[in-house]
C-alpha cells in the first residue's frame, strides 16, 4: 500500500508537469485534501518527517519537539522554556531527513540542536561568539542537513546561509554580500530550507514577494525564481521542491534542478477542522502531512479535472 500511494504520489507531480510550460504554471491541477486528524495541538508551529514517516512537531507553546509515530501515537518528547540542553527560546525550525539525526532552529538561543531519532541530545552548533565574523550565525531562522551530513543554516542575523560540516566546523557562507557576488545570488531574507534530489541547497528568500534560490555545495548559484506571492515554508521529496503559499491557499511545486515549475495544489481551509489553515508540510514515501497550529492531518493529492479552478 505504501509503494502504491509513492507511485500515486509521483504520479501527480508528472501529471501536473505535462498540462504545463517550462516557464509557467498558470493553474492548479490538484487539491491537497485531509483524509483524517492524526494529532490535536494547542499552538503547533513546525513539522518534519522521517524515512519511516515518523514525524516531528515543534508545539510553540510548550517550546517542546514531539516526536510522533505515522498513526499519531506519541513517542517521544524533549523541550520546555530554557537556555540548557533540552530546552529552547523560539524553536523555529526541524530537520528530521535524516532520521538518525535530528536538527533543530533555536532561534533565540542563537544555536542549532541536534538529537537522536529518540530526541536524546546530541550536540550543539554555535558560532554566535567567534571572534571571526565570517563563521558567524545568529537568530537561525532554518535548518537543513544533506545526506553527507553537512548543515545549513539560514542565518537570520547576517541575512545569508552558513554551511557547517559534519564535524560543526565551518565551511562557508553562502548568498552574502560582497562586491564580487552577483546581485541575483545575494539573499535579502532567507528564511526556509531544503535539499534538492542532487544535493543542492534551495532557499526560500524574502517575506511579501518570496523567491526560491538554489545553490551548488560550493555556493554557487543556479537559479532564482520568483513565486509571485509570499510563500512560507518549503520542503523536498527526491527532485520536487514544495513551497507553501498561505494567502493563495496552494502549494506550488518545482523541479529542484533549474527550479522549473511543475504543478500547483489547491489548499480548501474549509475541509480541515474549524477552517484552520495549513502552516507547514511535510512530505515522506508517499505521505503528505499537512500542519495547522491546532492539528496534523494526514493528506491525500486529489485531481482536479476543471484546471480553470484556482487561477490567480
Amino acid at each position: 500500500m505504501r509503494k502504491f500511494l509513492y507511485i500515486l504520489f509521483l504520479a501527480f507531480v508528472a501529471c501536473s508537469s505535462t498540462k504545463n510550460t517550462a516557464s509557467e504554471v498558470t493553474s492548479v491541477t490538484a487539491e491537497l485534501v485531509p483524509i483524517k486528524v492524526l494529532r490535536h495541538f494547542d499552538k503547533a508551529s513546525y513539522i518534519s518527517a522521517d524515512q519511516f514517516r515518523n514525524f516531528f512537531v515543534i508545539e510553540a507553546g510548550t517550546q517542546t519537539v514531539v516526536k510522533f509515530s505515522p498513526e499519531g501515537d506519541s513517542l517521544r518528547a524533549a523541550g520546555g522554556f530554557g537556555s540548557d540542553h533540552n530546552q529552547f527560546i523560539g524553536p523555529n525550525g526541524i530537520d528530521a531527513r535524516l532520521t538518525n539525526s535530528i536538527f533543530i532552529s533555536d532561534n533565540v538561543n542563537n544555536r542549532i540542536e541536534q538529537y537522536t531519532k529518540d530526541l536524546n541530545y546530541s550536540a550543539t552548533l554555535y558560532t554566535h561568539d567567534y571572534a571571526n565574523s565570517a563563521n558567524r550565525f545568529g537568530l537561525p531562522q532554518a535548518v537543513a542537513a544533506d545526506q553527507a551530513g553537512n548543515i545549513y543554516v539560514a542565518d537570520g542575523e547576517n541575512k545569508r546561509v552558513v554551511k557547517a560540516r559534519p564535524d560543526y566546523s565551518i565551511e562557508r557562507v553562502i548568498g552574502g554580500y560582497s562586491d564580487a557576488t552577483r546581485p541575483d545570488a545575494v539573499l535579502a531574507n532567507p528564511i526556509d530550507l531544503a535539499i534538492g534530489g542532487d544535493g543542492q541547497l534551495i532557499v526560500l528568500d524574502g517575506r511579501g514577494t518570496s523567491s526560491l534560490v538554489e545553490y551548488d555545495a560550493l555556493g554557487n548559484l543556479l537559479a532564482r525564481r520568483s513565486l509571485g506571492d509570499e510563500a512560507t515554508r518549503i520542503t523536498s521529496v527526491s527532485d520536487t521542491i514544495f513551497a507553501l503559499l498561505p494567502r493563495r491557499s496552494e502549494v506550488q511545486l518545482f523541479r529542484s534542478s533549474g527550479l522549473t515549475p511543475i504543478g500547483r495544489w489547491a489548499i480548501r481551509a474549509d475541509k480541515f477542522h474549524a477552517g484552520w489553515p495549513i502552516i507547514d508540510i511535510a512530505a515522506r514515501g508517499g505521505t503528505i502531512y499537512g500542519l495547522s497550529p491546532t492539528a496534523v492531518y494526514l493528506c491525500r493529492v486529489k485531481a482536479i479535472t476543471d484546471t480553470s479552478v484556482g487561477k490567480h
